[in-house]
């Protein structure tokens, strides 16, 4: 039986807005969930009621505050199937959970030539923190390879698990839906004595996880990810893997007993939880966790498992339409990554917002994934509890004929201008003999191109042209740049700041801002690049 996602919308008021006059269809899911009033209203009776720093004070409202924070870590670790609040400790997000895995066991664990196995799905939390920890300690970084069908090579997982230290892997990618196998992965890294951290972000709110099960020595999740607050994440450890590990961050609560020549750290969990903690945001999560146990974690997964199938079964049969990841009959998470033939995510992304839907472009923290993907970004579609068939059908027929829709959305939202310049462009596969190349690539949306200038004895701009992967905004503004800047003096590039935005009369939406002084602020950086250097 499916979820009725009629009583659970009730539990979501911001699923009754609209957004640019049309009903709101929220697709963002794996970026943050939205929050039902059973959450905030945990959150605000803290406040109103009992709101107070927790432990070491005898008065009633700090030891209603303690009790119910330390409950909540209770809560948490019984969802994820762990031995108790010694093996959960609060942090920020997931990110920084595997920070605390990375300085408190990495650095004082990993020595020169050790391995580290990671893979080429991995979000930048992962992949980056383990590149700086490899530099620190010398230690051997390696990637299991992506098959071409979206899933790990096994084979090579086993050739790179031999003699490892610590592997790190994502249990649900948050770009191709992979679910990857991490009981079997556990099962290599311990058979060589390693220890395996594993990203749970996009698995822990989507489906049922049980860190025994998984036999995982340390689990990282986030609240805001399942139906939560921001600024609340949580690291699972084995209870010997947390008692070994030293602190991370230090100062007050972390601590027993401190003289001027020495300290001594809490017990677990509160040795690792410095400072003031996220009490607010730890005890809204357990209120989170009751209720997608309510749900039922078995029917969220079915429910998302439906959806994406749904969605991927119509983005198939569609020739301008390229998805990524496994297909629908494999199990994956109700996350689907795709691109639409001609069109650049950004303007994908308004284009949908237009219609008062609600996606991720770019490349999703995972931009080495997308280069052996070739593609520079993608767009994202991630469901929830709350997500329903007929809002899929919205998606689907507004992606129907987007190439048409964005050249309307151009000429309907922007200053001529860009219109002109996107369909009529100034020297767009650049120039010959330039005096100086400018390339940028702009990782978060996907955006990547490179200017030529050529500069006459007088210092003058003799041509100017551009090359871009860039969206369609990003495409006209170099080209009207490439059309208005040639003859001016090569110590006017140096301080382009305001003329884009002159140019246009201000006339764009705001959220596009970054698309339309982008090539400005790259021209303006080449430009000071070669008068430094000349």
């Amino acid at each position: 039986m499916g979820l009725d996602t009629d009583t659970i919308r009730r539990d979501f008021p911001v699923l009754d807005r609209t957004v640019n006059d049309t009903p709101l269809v929220y697709l963002d899911n794996a970026a943050t969930t939205h929050t039902p009033t059973q959450v905030y209203d945990t959150y605000e009776d803290y406040y109103s009621r009992y709101n107070a720093n927790v432990h070491r004070g005898i008065h009633t409202l700090s030891h209603e505050a303690s009790q119910a924070y330390e409950a909540a870590h209770d809560r948490l670790a019984e969802f994820v199937g762990a031995d108790g609040r010694e093996e959960m400790v609060f942090t920020k997000n997931t990110t920084e959970a595997m920070n605390l895995v990375a300085y408190g066991w990495g650095v004082n664990r990993l020595d020169p030539g050790d391995a580290i196995v990671t893979t080429e799905m991995e979000h930048h939390a992962s992949l980056v923190t383990w590149q700086q920890i490899a530099e620190k300690t010398g230690a051997d970084l390696r990637y299991i390879r992506v098959t071409a069908d979206g899933t790990l090579d096994m084979d090579h997982a086993r050739e790179l698990i031999d003699d490892v230290e610590l592997v790190s892997v994502a249990h649900v990618s948050n770009v191709l839906g992979t679910v990857n196998p991490v009981r079997e992965l556990a099962a290599l890294t311990h058979d060589h004595d390693g220890v395996i951290l594993v990203d749970g972000a996009q698995s822990v709110p989507t489906r049922p996880v049980d860190v025994k099960t998984l036999d995982a020595d340390f689990l990282a999740f986030s609240g805001h990810k399942m139906a939560g607050p921001t600024g609340i994440g949580c690291l699972y450890g084995k209870r010997h893997r947390l008692e070994a590990m030293e602190p991370f961050l230090f100062g007050g609560e972390m601590i027993s007993h401190v003289t001027f020549d020495d300290s001594e750290w809490n017990d677990l969990p509160w040795k690792f939880e410095a400072g003031t903690p996220p009490i607010a945001e730890g005890i809204a999560l357990a209120a989170a966790a009751d209720y997608l146990d309510d749900i039922g974690m078995d029917a969220v997964r079915e429910h998302e498992a439906a959806l994406a199938q749904y969605l991927i079964d119509e983005l198939d049969a569609r020739d301008d339409i390229e998805y990524y990841g496994p297909p629908g009959d494999v199990e994956r998470s109700g996350l689907v990554s795709f691109n639409v033939d001609g069109v650049h995510g950004h303007d994908l992304s308004e284009l949908l917002d237009n219609h008062g839907i609600a996606v991720r472009a770019g490349d999703h923290c995972t931009q080495p994934l997308h280069d052996i993907l070739d593609i520079p970004g993608s767009v994202r579609a991630s469901v929830y509890v709350y997500n329903t068939r007929g809002e899929i059908d919205t998606l689907l027929d507004a992606l129907e004929n987007a190439q048409r829709k964005r050249d309307h959305l151009l000429t309907d939202h922007y200053h001529d201008l860009i219109a002109d310049y996107y369909q009529n462009p100034t020297n767009p596969d650049g120039i010959t003999n330039p005096t100086f190349r400018k390339h940028s690539a702009e990782t978060t949306c996907g955006d990547e191109g490179e200017f030529h200038v050529r500069v006459d004895e007088t210092g003058r701009i003799e041509a100017l042209g551009f090359q871009s992967d860039s969206c369609a905004v990003s495409q006209a503004v170099a080209s009207l740049l490439a059309d208005h800047l040639t003859g001016a003096h090569i110590d006017d590039l140096t301080d382009l700041s305001g003329t884009v935005d002159a140019l246009l009369d201000g006339d764009f939406p705001d959220m596009r801002r970054d698309c339309v002084v982008g090539p400005e602020d790259v021209l303006q950086a080449g430009a000071r690049e070669h008068l430094t250097d000349s």
